[in-house]
């Protein structure tokens, strides 16, 4: 073989890689389902309480079935694509409520010695309003120097925490029509230094670890939550529409949200267990795609060695 050849076969061969990497990066894009995976690093954390919100309704690890308090509460397609493992909200009063003494957020309502963490993966409606919309509320709201405020609420595009007497508007918003990882810790055992108060955590379900957002408010000086503000009020901890606002269901106009796998815990998560969270999020292919990948490499090269046979 001279040099010419050898070259040719070389670019040939280089194209050849080019096309069947090609090939792979465009099937990655296919979902895997690999809600096993997710659920076992979640479980693997030690949460106090997990709920898939799959058809049963009832969690996997802890106490406490939710029930649906109104119509238009469902299940569909989670994350993952798996059927009827996500809970769905398709008018202002749906809403998914746990029974009385079954509170899954420690301490709620009962002690200012809060430590937890929360997390959950929601998808947003594929419409915009202006209207309040609930993901959670960990009881009425209550707006007092010694409130007792936890939910996650939606308006428009935008997300809002509140928390203890605070209602924190974050600088994040939210696209229609996309799944979404959220988590919290919290100590609320003191105040006044930043060892104390709730951060929060938002990604787009599917994205690596560093475009997790993140914020932090502090318990106890000014502007931030109140010192003796506690952390939820013991109240019905429900998903979706809240009881003091039957309008707050998570839903735009009859298009559905949807929310999955709530878990909580009665310690702070750390920074790397949230990061364990989201890159067990990251869809993979299917192992047929990938073997269709090298099949497609395996048939491109084979084609380019009968051409170059030809033209000898």
């Amino acid at each position: 073989m001279n040099t010419t050849e050898r070259n040719g076969r070389d670019r040939s061969m280089k194209k050849c890689l080019t096309i069947a990497m090609g090939l792979a990066f465009a099937t990655a894009a296919v979902r895997g389902q690999d809600l096993p995976t997710y659920q076992g690093v979640v479980a693997g954390q030690s949460p106090m309480y997990y709920n898939q919100l799959d058809s049963s309704l009832a969690p996997s690890i802890g106490t406490g079935t939710f029930v649906p308090t109104a119509t238009g509460t469902g299940s569909t397609n989670d994350y993952f694509g798996n059927v009827n493992d996500a809970a769905l909200f398709s008018n202002t009063t749906a809403q998914l409520a746990l029974a009385a003494g079954n509170n899954i957020i420690a301490n709620s309502g009962t002690s200012a010695n809060s430590i937890g963490s929360l997390s959950l993966l929601f998808f947003t409606p594929n419409a915009v309003n202006a209207s309040s919309r609930y993901i959670f509320s960990d009881g009425d709201v209550s707006l007092s120097t010694n409130g007792q405020q936890f939910a996650l609420e939606q308006v428009s595009q935008g997300l809002t925490l509140k928390a203890g007497n605070k209602t924190i508007t974050t600088p994040w918003t939210v696209t229609p029509g996309t799944w979404y990882y959220f988590a919290a810790t919290w100590n609320f055992t003191g105040a006044n230094t930043s060892a104390f108060g709730i951060n929060y955590y938002l990604g787009v379900a599917g994205q690596p670890t560093n475009t997790l957002l993140s914020q932090f408010t502090q318990r106890g000086g000014s502007g931030n939550i109140s010192s003796v503000g506690l952390l939820g009020n013991g109240g019905t901890f429900t998903v979706s529409a809240i009881q003091s606002d039957a309008s707050g269901g998570y839903n735009v106009a009859g298009v559905p949200g949807f929310v999955e796998g709530v878990a909580s815990w009665t310690n702070q998560l750390t920074v790397a267990q949230i990061g364990n969270q989201m890159n067990a999020l990251i869809l993979v292919p299917e192992p047929s795609t990938l073997l269709l990948c090298g099949f497609a490499f395996i048939g491109l090269c084979a084609g380019s060695r009968r051409r170059r046979s030809v033209k000898k």
